[in-house]
């Protein structure tokens, strides 16, 4: 089993698994793992050492592409170094993640103690260093296999 974000140097890398529907996220990080909770992803393990997150199969690819999108860019947000397959990405949804991180620091950083990221939420405590959203561009730069 090949772990990409181990290979590729980074955080987390979100792809299609190659001659599958499968949308596969496989990333080292606790933090990162909620992160794509929050997304749809569902956990999946192969003991003792193979973690990775995986989309709920029979999604349609408009949905499997909103849900690794906004996955890699709220990512992204929280400090991550996070990338999509090309074939991954919604530019609709890098929109509505920009607005819905926006909306957060602006309103709920100042306010929200909770460090429950629920469905639909944005990530709670966001890193502030960060940009505030990643471009498209960015999101799309991603290494062909």
């Amino acid at each position: 089993m090949s772990i990409l974000h181990e290979e590729y140097g980074t955080d987390a890398e979100i792809y299609r698994k190659p001659f599958s529907n499968e949308v596969i996220a496989d990333c080292g990080d606790p933090r990162a793992h909620e992160v794509l909770a929050t997304c749809g992803f569902v956990k999946k393990t192969v003991p003792p050492h193979y973690v990775w997150h995986q989309l709920p199969d029979g999604l349609p690819e408009e949905e499997q592409a909103r849900r690794a999108t906004r996955a890699a860019c709220l990512l992204r947000a929280r400090g991550f170094d996070a990338n999509v397959a090309e074939d991954l990405v919604s530019e609709e949804a890098v929109a509505a993640v920009r607005d819905e991180v926006r909306r957060h620091r602006i309103s709920g950083a100042a306010t929200s103690s909770s460090s429950t990221v629920g469905p639909g939420a944005p990530p709670a405590r966001p890193d502030t260093t960060a940009p505030a959203a990643p471009a498209a561009s960015s999101i799309s730069a991603h290494r062909s296999r």
